[in-house]
């Protein structure tokens, strides 16, 4: 899930979130009229320099942010190599384009509510300053730009004076402007990330800009506190009031990243636990025009819109080993826009080709795009149709990056209900699932099964240990991949035994295998296997130089098959060999 997930996986700490995906959709029904959304017929793309101040980054892209949310899909900001590469993927034409510095002028012509600050003095203070300008539907104009705020609504300045940590001015934005606001995000105003003290890091970087759009299309609370999660220090005490406030409902989805604490990877991006209520959850948003896409029409919101490859019907042969290979991450937003878009290109270009058999292959991906960019999982979904292959499954860990065997049980059946419906949905059936490596007794005995139901319809679950060296189940046998479990009106969830693949360069390392030793690896496993395979990028794998090349090298009793189908022929397989009463 994002650059360095490598070493997410070594230590994390993180935390499911959102409401139940029924509870918004009851919300967005019962919209009064007159407050219902409104749709741009057209939109203009403005063009942002990467390089521009940071300054001026900021305040353009919160108004990209407050004219979606006027005007929903106005304004679409072109900063990014792949933010012009959308545009061309979903046939999307501006009626004009215009610089930044043009439209900046113009946005403060129509939002003449400012707010003052300057970023030399106060830039770790941007997430409050920011969650106030958003509330007050105010552009955030530094001193340092030419634009001038001669009249603001709010003065960081003078306001912040004698509240100058982000402590007291995350107190003082949450207790004044906290109600005015739909959840909660955390961005990184330029800390180091790897300082030598990370209670204490300076400013080494800008503050990125990437999703500042999306709080004010939303109006997020955003903050940012280095020590939120550190027992005993006055900044987890607020983090704690602002989470538990009772102003949103848990297990509380966070918006942004927690790109904190850097100890071998950063251990609180899941954010479950972050605090001792164990009620968050990440759903990692650092990407751009986020605004733009979850205004510019309506969430998809029923089953049926969007419409998986059939499964085909594969039978089960005992003589046969089945895998199915899950690419990982698909819950960061970022990589869903990026390099994901890439994969899956190249994926469908190397289909083509007349010599290839094109695998079926399945690919993780946010429950969360239906409702914050509905285009784009519209176009994942059709790409996968074109090749026939291509299948999906829930990311980590459902319905949020979160560790769900932390959370409490009301929030553990919040969440489970929330990604049931997220796999309607999006029509699958398996989920990735990752917990913290002293909690999987609990998965197992506790939460697991609550999907085990008639009703239900998560069906396989494809595990992942945190953090991801160690074994998830030691217990079990070298020759076991898979345990089916039970619920309590009898229907049954299948587990998979965790396999990952994060690297090709290390043949010594498990993890690290070139695709001639992973092939050799799979063809060894005892006739009648069924497993699955969890690839990452932070190791230097991608989908070319790994899957492209394994499934040349496969022999024939190797069959790949979707995440969906090894979990139905696992549950079959299981049924056969040790029926249940």
């Amino acid at each position: 899930m994002t650059p360095s997930r490598l070493a997410n996986s070594l230590l994390l700490g993180l935390g499911l979130a959102a409401l139940a995906f029924s509870a918004c959709r009851s919300e967005e029904e019962q919209v009064p009229e007159e407050q219902a959304p409104r749709y741009a017929t057209e939109f203009t793309a403005v063009e942002l320099d990467p390089e521009a101040p940071a300054p001026l980054q900021l305040a353009v892209q919160a108004c990209a942010g407050l004219k979606n949310r006027a005007l929903g899909g106005s304004i679409y900001v072109q900063m990014e190599p792949h933010d012009g590469q959308w545009l061309e993927e979903l046939d999307l034409q501006p009626r004009e384009v215009v610089a930044a510095s043009d439209f900046l002028d113009a946005c403060v012509a129509e939002f003449p509510a400012c707010v003052r600050y300057s970023y030399a003095d106060q830039q770790e203070l941007l997430p409050s300053i920011l969650t106030v300008a958003s509330a007050l539907e105010a552009v955030p104009l530094a001193q340092e730009l030419s634009v001038p705020c001669d009249a603001p609504a709010f003065d960081a300045t003078s306001v912040f004076a004698e509240r100058s940590t982000p402590e007291l001015a995350t107190r003082y934005a949450f207790d004044t402007y906290g109600d005015q606001t739909t959840g909660l995000a955390m961005l990184n105003p330029g800390y180091e990330i790897d300082a030598d003290d990370l209670s204490n890091p300076d400013l080494t970087r800008d503050m990125p800009s990437a999703m500042v759009d999306f709080v004010f299309s939303r109006k997020l609370f955003v903050v940012f506190l280095i020590n939120g999660c550190s027992d005993g220090e006055p900044e987890n005490a607020l983090l704690d009031d602002i989470v538990n406030s009772g102003r949103w409902p848990t297990p509380l989805g966070v918006y942004g990243y927690n790109n904190s604490w850097l100890v071998a990877g950063y251990l609180h991006e899941a954010q479950t636990r972050c605090l001792d209520s164990r009620n968050m959850g990440a759903i990692p948003t650092e990407t751009g025009n986020l605004s733009f896409f979850s205004t510019r029409r309506a969430p998809i919101l029923d089953p049926g819109v969007l419409r998986q490859n059939d499964l085909g019907d594969v039978v089960y042969d005992p003589s046969k080993t089945y895998v199915a290979f899950v690419v990982g991450d698909g819950d960061n937003v970022r990589f869903i826009m990026t390099t994901r878009n890439v994969w899956l290109r190249q994926r469908l270009a190397d289909c083509a080709l007349a010599d290839n058999a094109c695998a079926p292959i399945t690919w993780s991906i946010s429950p969360h795009l239906p409702s914050i960019a509905p285009d784009v999982i519209e176009w994942y979904y059709a790409r996968s149709q074109e090749t026939g292959k291509d299948y999906f499954v829930l990311p980590p860990s459902g319905h949020q990056y979160a560790y769900p065997s932390s959370l409490t049980e009301e929030d553990q059946d919040r969440f489970v209900a929330a990604t049931e419906q997220d796999a309607r949905v999006l029509g699958l059936a398996s989920t990735v699932h990752w917990d913290w490596f002293d909690t999987w007794d609990e998965a197992m005995e506790r939460f697991l099964p609550k999907y085990a139901r008639a009703d239900g319809v998560i069906r396989g679950v494809f595990p992942v240990n945190v953090p991801y060296l160690f074994e998830a189940f030691p217990g079990w046998p070298q020759d076991k991949f898979f345990e089916v479990l039970s619920g309590a009106d009898g229907a049954d969830v299948v587990v998979f035994r965790p396999r990952q693949w994060r690297g090709i360069h290390d043949d010594a390392d498990p993890f690290f295998l070139s695709p001639q030793k992973m092939a050799e690896e799979l063809a060894a496993y005892p006739p009648g296997t069924v497993t699955g395979v969890y690839m990452t990028s932070d190791g230097g794998l991608n989908l070319g130089n790994s899957f492209m090349e394994l499934v040349r090298l496969l022999p024939p009793h190797v069959e790949l098959v979707s995440a969906d189908t090894a979990a139905r022929l696992a549950r079959e397989v299981d049924s056969f060999t040790a029926p249940r009463p």
